[in-house]
């Protein structure tokens, strides 16, 4: 039989479809490894960084939500606390904090609303600076404020003996910085160009002065100093670095800084004007600087100059909001470690600004994020916790728990804005997919924002912890579940969300409120977008 073609047959129900071509299409966002970063143009965008990171704190492969807080004393003048530091000395450990007035013993404080009795009152200044150095079997806590005596820490008590003396009329009050160099203390004098030194091993005695009126060519005076290695920590190759407000650098090296041929000077350098006579910290074999220009390295103030500085400023991520913030203050930043997290705490002084922000630095990978609601003015650590002084004389533990006293919080994320496939062209967002590790899976609103628009959105739903958790230290006894979920798991949520520009960006809030800290950690995400024509 002879096969013959066929016609298609006919419908009443219009044209068959063939096979319409699809317009819509994913954006994937990696996980934020790279952080906060605000330094971005339009045209060059770092997948895996963040516009928003709020109260997240940096972590090796992404972002995890800090932990609440919890008020653990009240100074009983009722003052701000202005500074924190730390002793130190085989078993004895000690927390103090310093109002204007007074300095505080907060190791073990009554909770509030009782108050803490000063532990040394009737100063002039809340500003210290704190070093220690051992001697003969006892080690001091040595601290300066620039208004009071020199005061000192034993382990037990605090006095002023032995004292500093001087033959050229300056007095103890006037000092407002110090740091030991090779068993040897140095000293800054308010609003000079002069330095002094005592001894090797000495705690008090004469001081002799050590001038650098002729070494600094900008003028201004000194703010504060450090010893300074090329290897990590003390050695052989330590110098001696002095930091005038104008940002000059003066190194020297020796270790006798009576004799010109063996305490020479080595350099001055320019970097930015420093933020703070507390506003560095040692990282690994370096010392970072906060200056108007940046976070900066000591070790490359001798292969740049100032302007080339920025570009290897650890904080050049954020390098817009870091100068905002030094413009708004002008200075009496502080800088904290918490070398059990690897992280940096960045704090200011009371201001219109920034007075409820802290920029947090992961010192193993250089990732940014920042941290709302706290109001902190210093931290501290102590036992490896995290510890801050606030508004009207409060301490506060951080990271820790699910609320902020009881309060709770939000944390915010924005990625990077993507163009939908070729540049320019603009595109609808109209489905978010977001991807977590943690213990218990959270409550989330998603959102999506376009062309550079970094409005977020509030979100009332609770995550609460699990209070299940088998966790030692973080299950509740008869409640928690000693074969339960204790290890993280990967959780994911879609929601519907709509913006429509040529850049796209994905994000989400989530707000904390249980007794217990999330573990949550942001993973990747994905936005399927309908692309349009291309913008005019």
């Amino acid at each position: 039989m002879a096969v013959r073609p066929a016609r298609i047959g006919q419908s009443n129900r219009g044209n068959v479809s063939i096979g319409k071509q699809q317009t819509s299409q994913p954006i994937t966002y990696p996980a934020p490894k790279l952080g906060l970063v605000t330094t971005t143009d339009m045209a060059s965008q770092s997948p895996g960084s963040a516009l928003v990171l709020r109260n997240f704190l940096p972590t090796l492969v992404g972002a995890k939500i800090r932990g609440g807080s919890v008020k653990k004393a009240l100074a009983a003048d009722g003052g701000d606390i202005k500074s924190a530091f730390k002793y130190k000395y085989g078993s004895v450990e000690k927390l103090f904090m310093a109002t204007d007035s007074a300095i505080y013993d907060m190791t073990a404080p009554a909770a509030p609303p009782t108050t803490t009795a000063a532990a040394v009152s009737g100063f002039s200044g809340g500003d210290w600076c704190a070093f220690q150095h051992t001697n003969a079997g006892t080690s001091y806590l040595v601290c300066f404020n620039g208004a009071n005596n020199r005061q000192l820490y034993n382990g037990v008590s605090w006095t002023t003996a032995p004292a500093i003396t001087f033959v050229d009329g300056t007095t103890m009050p006037q000092l407002n910085y110090g740091w030991l160099f090779k068993n040897r203390q140095f000293f800054l004098k308010n609003a000079t160009l002069d330095a002094y030194y005592l001894p090797v091993n000495a705690i008090g005695g004469a001081a002799v002065v050590f001038p650098l009126g002729g070494v600094m060519k900008k003028g201004g005076s000194l703010l504060t100093g450090f010893s300074w290695s090329l290897e990590s920590g003390d050695g052989l190759s330590d110098m001696c670095v002095f930091v005038s407000t104008e940002g000059e650098v003066a190194v020297y090296a020796g270790s006798d800084p009576s004799d010109a041929n063996n305490f020479a000077l080595k350099g001055v350098y320019q970097i930015g004007k420093p933020l703070g006579k507390n506003a560095w910290i040692r990282a690994g074999g370096d010392i970072l600087v906060a200056t108007s220009d940046g976070l900066t390295p000591i070790s490359q103030v001798f292969q740049r100059d100032r302007q080339a500085l920025s570009l290897v400023s650890i904080s050049r991520p954020i390098e817009d909001d870091w100068k905002k913030a030094a413009n708004a203050t002008g200075g009496g930043w502080t800088l904290t470690q918490w070398p059990e997290q690897n992280l940096v705490f960045v704090s200011f002084p009371e201001n219109t600004v920034v007075t409820d922000t802290t920029f947090v630095l992961n010192v193993l990978t250089g990732r940014w994020t920042s941290i709302s609601n706290w109001k902190a003015l210093c931290y501290a650590t102590l036992q490896g916790g995290l510890f801050f002084g606030a508004l009207d004389g409060y301490v506060w533990q951080g990271d820790i728990g699910g609320t902020d006293d009881g309060l709770t919080f939000s944390a915010t994320y924005l990625s990077q804005f993507s163009p939908a496939g070729q540049f320019g062209q603009r595109a609808t967002a109209s489905l978010a997919h977001m991807y977590f590790r943690g213990k218990s899976k959270p409550k989330v609103r998603l959102f999506a924002r376009a062309d550079f628009d970094r409005s977020t959105p509030t979100f009332a739903g609770v995550t609460v912890g699990n209070t299940n958790s088998s966790e030692w230290d973080v299950g509740l006894w008869d409640v928690a579940v000693w074969d339960g979920v204790s290890e993280l798991m990967r959780y994911d949520d879609r929601q519907n969300v709509r913006a429509t520009g040529d850049m796209i960006a994905v994000g989400c809030v989530i707000t904390s409120g249980g007794t217990v800290k999330l573990d949550l950690e942001i993973d990747l995400a994905t936005v399927q977008v309908s692309a349009g024509e291309a913008s005019a």
